[in-house]
């Protein structure tokens, strides 16, 4: 490969990899007041993002924010998650491994 072709090929893994990571706002739009449906370390889950900053799920509730460093949790033991949000689709990141896919339902359909 041509020296050239490999700066163009670096480029565009670059492109990639900083468009991967959604925005804190573009996170918050996502997810505040909506339910993310999916999978998670090998178990399917839904997750109520409250706009008073509690997410809900079956096994109950707790504390999130949304900052530069992702989807936090803060006093657990999850610590933080990137995600990238295309439509209604989000992926998770942590550590740059990809953690779990699901979908963004609008609103709280399971009524957590």
């Amino acid at each position: 490969m041509t020296r050239l072709a490999l700066m163009t090929c670096g480029l565009l893994l670059l492109a990639q990899s900083a468009w991967a990571q959604s925005s804190a706002d573009e996170l918050k739009a996502a997810l505040v007041g909506n339910t993310f449906q999916g999978g998670m370390g090998g178990g399917a889950y839904s997750s109520y993002f409250g706009p008073d900053g509690k997410y809900h799920d079956k096994d109950g509730s707790g504390d999130y924010t949304i900052t530069a460093l992702g989807v936090c949790y803060p006093n657990t033991n999850f610590g933080c998650y990137q995600a990238t949000v295309k439509g209604d689709q989000l992926e998770w990141f942590q550590d740059g491994k990809s953690q779990g896919t699901g979908t963004i339902v609008k609103g709280n359909p399971l009524n957590f």
